[in-house]
C-alpha cells in the first residue's frame, strides 16, 4: 500500500513540475521570487538556472513530505530515508522528532502533498552571463501543503542544494512551518 501511495505522489509530483507547481487550478502556474533577477538565462539557453534550481527544490520538497508521512506512519520504515531529502542539524533534529513520536502512538498514515508553491527567496550561483556556476545555492519557499482531511497548511521550508548546479544535491535543511498556519498567510 505505501508503494502505490508513494509510486502516486511520485506521479503527482511529476505531474505538479509540469503544470509549473500547481494542482489547485487548471491553467498553469508559475515560480515567483521575490529577490533577484528573474528567470533570464543565457542567451540561447532553455530554462533560467532560477526555473532549474525551482523545478529541482519542488522536486524534492514534494518527495521531502512523501518521506515525512510515511516515517510518522511506520515505525519499522527506516530513518535513514530522511538522509536523501533533508540535511545537516535539520535532519538530525527531524530524525529525533520521529523516534519520539514513534516511542509513543505513531500518527496514521496520510499523505502529505504541495498544492502551491511560490520562492520567496533565493541564492543561486551564477557567472557574468547568468549560467549557472558551481557553489551552493539556496532557496526559501512558502509550499501549501495538503494534508489529511482537508486540511491545508502552510510550509516553510529552506533547501540547500552544496552541489549546485547538479538538480540531485537539494536537500531539506530548515523548515520555519507554524503548525495550524492557513496556506492564506503565505505569499500566494
Amino acid at each position: 500500500m505505501n508503494r502505490r501511495i508513494a509510486a502516486i505522489l511520485t506521479l503527482t509530483a511529476a505531474a505538479c513540475l509540469t503544470a509549473s507547481c500547481s494542482i489547485l487550478s487548471p491553467e498553469p502556474g508559475t515560480l515567483n521570487t521575490n529577490s533577484g533577477p528573474t528567470f533570464t538565462g543565457p542567451p540561447g539557453s532553455g530554462k533560467s538556472p532560477e526555473q532549474q534550481a525551482g523545478e529541482g527544490a519542488l522536486a524534492k520538497i514534494s518527495e521531502y513530505y512523501t518521506v515525512l508521512a510515511r516515517l510518522n506512519s511506520d515505525p519499522a520504515a527506516p530513518l535513514s530515508d530522511l538522509d536523501a531529502v533533508a540535511a545537516g542539524r535539520f535532519l538530525d533534529r527531524t530524525k529525533k522528532e520521529i523516534t519520539t513520536s514513534r516511542d509513543g502512538n505513531p500518527t496514521p498514515p496520510s499523505d502529505l502533498k504541495v498544492l502551491k508553491n511560490v520562492i520567496t527567496k533565493h541564492d543561486i550561483p551564477i557567472d557574468e552571463t547568468g549560467a549557472p556556476t558551481a557553489g551552493t545555492a539556496t532557496l526559501q519557499m512558502d509550499v501549501c501543503i495538503s494534508k489529511p482531511v482537508d486540511k491545508l497548511e502552510l510550509g516553510k521550508p529552506i533547501l540547500t542544494n552544496p552541489s549546485w548546479p547538479d538538480p540531485a544535491g537539494w536537500r531539506v535543511t530548515a523548515d520555519y512551518t507554524q503548525p495550524g498556519t492557513p496556506c492564506s498567510a503565505g505569499s500566494f
